[in-house]
């Protein structure tokens, strides 16, 4: 049975595990971080960071949304939610969840 502190040290390893990652050098400048809104549709982005409280943040590591995954905004809804393709499943988010994560250019854009 996944626990909720199961969830939480998962967070903690990814979180961790993000932020080495974000630290690493391309060139002469890091890669720059991003909320998930301000990403092009059909960009993939890896995530670096959940900037919620634990509570907030157990939902989304329970759908696979976890520092460290590659997702790509597909579309949004009528109402401005972003569906999106995470590690291969299709996800839709309220937009106000969207805003909590921080996510970091991961490659190229989707056909």
């Amino acid at each position: 049975m996944f626990t909720a502190d199961d969830a939480a040290e998962a967070a903690r390893a990814h979180a961790e595990a993000g932020e080495a990652a974000a630290r690493e050098v391309t060139g002469t400048a890091t890669v720059p971080e991003l909320k998930l809104r301000e990403v092009p549709l059909r960009r993939t982005v890896e995530l670096v960071r959940i900037d919620l409280p634990m509570e907030g943040m157990v939902p989304l590591l329970e759908r696979g949304i976890v520092p460290g995954c590659r997702m790509c905004p597909l579309r949004r809804s009528p109402t401005g939610d972003p569906i999106l393709l995470v590690d291969g499943v299709v996800i839709a988010l309220r937009r106000e969840m969207a805003e909590c994560l921080c996510v970091r250019d991961a490659g190229p854009e989707l056909e």
